[in-house]
């Protein structure tokens, strides 16, 4: 499923009230709809895969987003599927973003404080910037520079939830009447092509 981008207004206030941990386990309490994901997919990381991650970039992790791997960094279903955000392949994204960006001739340097947490295909991430408790998001995709997407770590995720629990719902029966079709019929096949250039087939 493409990544889509959406800058939000950094002067715009959370919705809702609670704590901050409280605001990120209600959203991903929403992707255990049935379609996006359903709780046994649901999988948590533990503190040693978590400082795995922290200590495979020097920027800091951020309190929403080790709350995010807390709860669901090692996946949710069809959640972000197609992306490169879970354990383990979260692990050497920052180093994987810097070869992007140098590839590219992208006069742009990832700060100390900027934290990779998403490549997609191969051609585009999103990275956290700030050592504040719920940083900004920021993306760079192939052929644009580098720029702010979302004011805060929780919009983004808010976004990407409301966004693919929508599209998982008109997605999946679609894709329920693609694998009752008989070997003569024509099918649709999706697949995913990884950083390295190989191909995993999924419907």
């Amino acid at each position: 499923m493409t990544v889509q981008r959406k800058t939000q207004d950094s002067g715009r206030e959370h919705s809702g009230s609670g704590s901050l941990e409280d605001r990120v386990r209600a959203l991903t309490t929403a992707l255990v709809d049935g379609t996006t994901a359903v709780a046994d997919q649901v999988h948590g990381l533990s503190d040693d895969e978590i400082h795995g991650i922290e200590y495979d970039q020097s920027a800091p992790l951020g309190d929403a987003y080790r709350c995010f791997l807390t709860l669901i960094g090692g996946g949710a279903g069809r959640f972000m599927q197609g992306s490169d955000v879970f354990y383990p392949r979260v692990i050497g994204l920052g180093e994987a973003a810097r070869e992007l960006l140098a590839e590219n001739d992208v006069p742009f340097v990832l700060g100390a404080s900027d934290r990779v947490i998403l490549m997609h295909q191969g051609y585009q991430f999103d990275f956290l910037r700030g050592p504040v408790p719920d940083p900004e998001v920021w993306s760079y995709c192939e052929g644009e520079a580098p720029a702010l997407s979302y004011a805060r770590f929780t919009d983004w995720l808010q976004a990407h939830v409301t966004q693919q629990t929508r599209a998982w719902a008109r997605l999946v029966p679609m894709y329920e009447v693609e694998k009752q079709k008989g070997p003569g019929e024509r099918r649709l096949y999706f697949s995913r092509r990884h950083p390295d250039g190989s191909v995993t087939d999924e419907l």
